[in-house]
């Protein structure tokens, strides 16, 4: 890799406790945990869902304690769970209209950094994140057309785990 572009990731990409890319690391993070990311492989941006563990598509949704604007005090985090009347795949390069609108992955997976402040150093370590885990139907059982969700509904829904539990815990949601 040349110099200039080590210089591009750094600038680009440096700053993990940024919302952007504390999201993308939260992707890395659970695709390392599932085993889905190789070392060559290269993330696709804007496909309709984050990551695919055998027949399974899972969304990552992250958030954090600790903002890049306020770090010393914590936020109420939300994570994003809107329906969705469009996505692309980028497999295929196909587009898909959805008519009602829906959630296209069969799993979620809630990455929330615990850590205040946040800093590289602890948004790099899973032990400093909890996860929860939920199947898409439950969902859209439990919360139909809600657009986001909180902590405290979460933990009704799913108990958090630690990193090294997420594969277990994507193969329990997946089963009807």
């Amino acid at each position: 890799m040349s110099d200039e572009s080590m210089n591009f990731e750094r600038w680009a990409t440096g700053n993990l406790v940024d919302n952007r890319n504390r999201g993308i690391f939260a992707e890395w993070l659970v695709g390392q945990a599932l085993g889905v990311i190789g070392d060559d492989d290269v993330r696709k941006e804007w496909d309709a869902v984050d990551l695919r563990f055998g027949d399974l598509t899972i969304e990552v949704k992250a958030s954090g304690l600790s903002q890049t604007w306020n770090l010393l005090v914590p936020s109420t985090p939300r994570f994003g769970i809107h329906r969705q009347k469009r996505a692309w795949f980028a497999d295929t390069d196909d587009w898909i209209v959805y008519d009602p609108p829906q959630r296209t992955a069969d799993v979620y997976v809630f990455c929330l950094h615990q850590s205040v402040p946040a800093t590289n150093e602890n948004v790099a370590d899973p032990d400093s994140w909890s996860f929860w885990v939920v199947a898409t139907s439950t969902i859209d059982d439990e919360l139909d057309d809600q657009s986001s969700v909180g902590a405290s509904t979460l933990n009704r829904l799913a108990k958090s785990v630690d990193w090294s539990e997420i594969k277990a815990a994507v193969k329990r949601a997946a089963k009807p």
